[in-house]
């Protein structure tokens, strides 16, 4: 069986978002993701958390509200990207060259 990679790091994973969405908009109607995972809302989720990079000069309190909610909107694209690799998976079991295409990485 294969075993996939999900990045902890913020930047490898809103980057890993990225190149899922790109997969998901190249196959338009035909894509896997249709039905199963609201990718409108997690490309949202994903620009909202890079906006939250111009605020550090924000105040603190403020900052901290931002901060919580980026946090739990990283919690819920982490979750999301383990629902897509699983999905893949379970349609590709034997075929890491087709889980790449998506943007994971493989471990061997």
């Amino acid at each position: 069986m294969v075993k996939v990679r999900i990045p902890r790091n913020e930047d490898q994973l809103l980057g890993l978002l990225g190149k899922i969405n790109k997969r998901h908009e190249c196959n338009k109607k035909k894509s896997l993701l249709n039905g199963a995972v609201n990718m409108d809302r997690l490309v949202e989720k994903s620009k909202k958390i890079r906006n939250f990079k111009d605020l550090e000069s924000e105040p603190s309190a403020k900052k901290q509200s931002f901060d919580h909610s980026k946090s739990n909107d990283l919690k819920f694209i982490s979750s999301e990207i383990r629902s897509i690799k699983n999905l893949l998976l379970a349609v590709y079991p034997d075929e890491p060259k087709v889980i790449k295409e998506w943007g994971f990485e493989i471990n061997d």
